[in-house]
């Protein structure tokens, strides 16, 4: 369902990796904008529209200027957290741009192991007459972002 309430056909892209850290590391990681933007590297990237808070927050809203592969403007990205709890591991955000008007991402983070996490990714997204050649790149990009995940992870 659009914004404007119009019933669309989208996709659905789920990336899934195991992190050899606990859970509570990656919470406390995952809270600050700058990791977004050190995951998204160099796939894309995010500029602040104001002086953004440092951390996300649940029911706010975040605007950047995203650019794809660092020189691709895309334009104008919004970001509403709708959800972020610490003790079920989720995070929820509707997300959206002039090119793709539906980007719903769910985080769920499970502890499966000491030290080990589960860590997902779940995007539903529509675009249009673009929306197969956006998931195509929306799986290649979490699978990026997890694998830069992986490498901070490690350092935790």
């Amino acid at each position: 369902m659009t914004r404007s309430g119009k019933e669309v056909v989208g996709r659905r892209v789920v990336v899934t990796s195991d992190f050899e850290a606990n859970r509570e590391n990656i919470w406390c990681k995952i809270q600050d904008i700058d990791t977004l933007r050190e995951i998204c590297k160099p796939k894309a990237s995010f500029v602040s529209y104001d002086n953004t808070s440092p951390t996300w927050k649940e029911g706010k809203s975040f605007c950047f200027k995203m650019f794809l592969h660092g020189f691709i403007p895309v334009g104008k990205h919004t970001i509403n957290v709708i959800k972020m709890d610490k003790s079920t591991g989720e995070i929820v955000t509707n997300e959206y741009n002039k090119k793709v008007t539906i980007w719903n991402h769910y985080i769920n983070m499970e502890e499966i192991f000491p030290n080990v996490t589960r860590y997902t990714d779940m995007v539903d997204l529509y675009a249009g007459g673009l929306t197969a050649l956006a998931a195509w790149w929306t799986l290649k990009f979490y699978k990026h972002r997890q694998k830069k995940w992986q490498k901070i992870a490690k350092n935790l």
